[in-house]
């Protein structure tokens, strides 16, 4: 019985270190999705509507960026 319960605690606890390993991957991946669009928003202008929708990029940009870091920062903190 004993050894049950030890290997659902470890169980339990590797499942948990996945499960902050992978919050943290799609904060990284969304950090790097922000950055690519801020890139991308840059490198495109000139008529109204493509400055509407380099506008449209560049807010997209910053929201994902900031959601990334806060997935990042969330994940750390968490992490006992």
């Amino acid at each position: 019985m004993k050894q049950n319960a030890s290997f659902q605690e470890t169980i339990a606890r590797i499942g948990q270190k996945l499960g902050s390993s992978r919050k943290r991957c799609i904060g990284v991946l969304l950090i790097l999705l922000g950055i690519v669009l801020g890139i991308v928003s840059r490198a495109a202008g000139g008529s109204p509507f493509q400055d509407f929708t380099t506008g449209i990029l560049m807010g997209l940009s910053a929201g994902i960026l900031l959601v990334g870091i806060l997935a990042v920062l969330l994940s750390f903190i968490r992490r006992k």
